[in-house]
């Protein structure tokens, strides 16, 4: 089986079994794809409360893949190592926790799944030139760590 959800932001509660019922039922080779805004990198370094999130969703039966949205840690995601997996290219996050690279194809259980990746964000509108973000996708990015990432969200709220 294959689920699709997006947005999680870094809070893996809609994977609790109250929520998702259905996962008690599932195996490694069932697959919940989480199209965009992962978020559970997002931290500037790895972290214990990071590193607890991961490790419960790398327990749960399936196999958690996601595809980078316009809000993830661009930096930590792209130093992860480059593997193969099912005909593509990813990060492996986890072992059962997968970061499908974009522009890659997946065969999962005779499926084909394109990773397309990105989105158009009120974000990246008007925080970075069009040179910028050609050199750098992901320029322009609202970030935690940004020392003006209050200046940029007033222009943004404006």
């Amino acid at each position: 089986m294959i689920f699709i959800t997006g947005d999680i932001h870094g809070d893996p509660d809609r994977f609790s079994v109250e929520e998702f019922p259905v996962q008690n039922e599932m195996t490694r080779e069932d697959y919940v794809i989480i199209c965009g805004d992962f978020g559970m990198l997002w931290s500037l370094k790895e972290n214990k409360e990071e590193n607890d999130l991961l490790d419960g969703l790398n327990d749960k039966n399936f196999t958690t893949l996601f595809i980078d949205g316009n809000h993830e840690n661009f930096d930590r995601l792209n130093a992860l190592p480059v593997r193969s997996w099912h005909g593509g290219n990813v990060h492996l996050v986890r072992d059962h926790v997968i970061h499908l690279m974009r522009g890659e194809i997946f065969d999962l259980n005779g499926t084909a799944v394109f990773a397309f990746g990105g989105a158009r964000s009120h974000d990246i509108a008007g925080l970075a030139s069009e040179e910028e973000l050609e050199k750098d996708y992901t320029a322009g990015i609202l970030q935690k760590d940004d020392p003006h990432l209050y200046g940029k969200l007033k222009m943004v709220r404006n």
